[in-house]
């Protein structure tokens, strides 16, 4: 449902059709076997505040599957405890390792009241990371942000969008009514897609659902739905809870808007799959979804602020021409994105770090027979 979890999916699928072998570590809620590819089921906790993501525990038993496999890459998704293990694992055999960054994990602890703990959680994915060869960064906002905590070795690696899934094509009376759950079919009709925690901050949506001529819908659900539900009592907002697929795509391009609230993506994939629908977006100007939307083009920014939301909701609802323009330029900016181009960049990021891992046993291989010639008292 995550992005973390879809990268990581069409990561595997693509590895998959190009003939690679894949061997996948995960928590032991995961299947056992994806689309013939092995899965290691691992000890994992569940996060309280976040019931549907489990966080695999760093599992001595790693070495002995990685040297019965024999890996020529390693590729971490979104470390935080079990990639540690695979770090360290990977540089003692002398395998390559490439990590994501895609979880601005010190922010949310800031987020959930333990601001204490952000800079500790910074220092120690500091230290996995730069124990890879190559981290992977899906923004340039990311990128500059951790560079200027001492990161090393950053690529940018953005994400694809299915345009051929998510698409305009898709729209539907029968779906739009549905997202509209009975309220007035003339309304602009404005939608959220995502997980219901702190984070998202759904919250400055509140003016959006207040405002004459807007029906908000919001898809997703988490640990905040209850507490929203109360938020928005009263403004005939529709909870819909999760959707998938088709389903999720169909309901994109039967909307007329899209807003985005999450102050601390990496990237903002729902974003991207909301413009390839056609749908011009409304998002909050913070984290990695700026790199996303185009101001005036293919849709606006908005501060941390309710009445900023509904003003520029309100230039949509008021400007059906400018609306249309903008989710035309939306549709052609996602079509520029296909996961195939992002994949072959993939491609070239793994060839570094193979060449990066070989100049590196050269290296310490000729210093250890350099020590090794020199005189006792030199090699002191």
């Amino acid at each position: 449902m995550d992005g973390v979890s879809k990268t990581a999916y069409l990561t595997l699928q693509y590895l998959q059709q190009t003939g690679r072998e894949v061997l996948v570590f995960a928590p032991d809620t995961a299947p056992h076997e994806v689309g013939g590819s092995r899965v290691i089921p691992l000890p994992s906790l569940g996060m309280p505040l976040a019931p549907e993501t489990r966080v695999a525990l760093p599992n001595l038993t790693l070495g002995k599957y990685l040297d019965e496999f024999r890996p020529d890459i390693i590729h971490l998704f979104s470390p935080a405890l079990l990639s540690a293990s695979g770090m360290a694992a990977g540089r003692r055999r002398g395998i390559p390792v490439i990590a994501n960054y895609q979880t601005d994990l010190p922010a949310y602890a800031t987020q959930y009241g333990y601001s204490l703990l952000s800079r500790p959680i910074r220092e120690w994915l500091r230290y996995i990371h730069n124990g890879c060869h190559l981290t992977l960064v899906p923004s340039s906002y990311t990128l500059r942000q951790i560079q200027g905590w001492g990161y090393r070795r950053l690529r940018r690696w953005g994400r694809g969008v299915d345009s051929q899934r998510f698409t305009p094509e898709r729209r539907s009376t029968d779906w739009r009514a549905r997202l509209l759950n009975g309220r007035d079919p003339a309304s602009l009709l404005c939608i959220y897609v995502g997980r219901l925690a702190a984070e998202k901050r759904v919250d400055l949506l509140i003016d959006v659902a207040r405002t004459p001529g807007v029906a908000l819908t919001i898809i997703g659900d988490g640990a905040l739905r209850d507490d929203l539900e109360r938020h928005f009592a009263g403004t005939g907002t529709h909870f819909m809870g999760y959707l998938y697929g088709d389903d999720l795509a169909n309901a994109y391009a039967s909307a007329d808007a899209f807003v985005f609230t999450g102050a601390y993506e990496t990237f903002g994939q729902v974003v991207q799959e909301a413009l390839a629908s056609g749908l011009p977006a409304v998002v909050i100007n913070q984290g990695g979804v700026i790199d996303l939307v185009q101001e005036g083009k293919t849709g606006y920014s908005c501060p941390a602020d309710p009445a900023a939301f509904a003003q520029a909701v309100r230039r949509l609802r008021d400007h059906p021409d400018l609306r249309t323009l903008l989710g035309q330029n939306a549709r052609r900016f996602a079509e520029r994105r296909p996961w195939s181009a992002i994949m072959a960049q993939l491609e070239g990021y793994y060839r570094e770090a193979v060449h990066m891992n070989t100049r590196l046993k050269r290296f310490s291989h000729h210093m250890n027979r350099f020590s090794i010639s020199l005189p006792p008292l030199l090699r002191e």
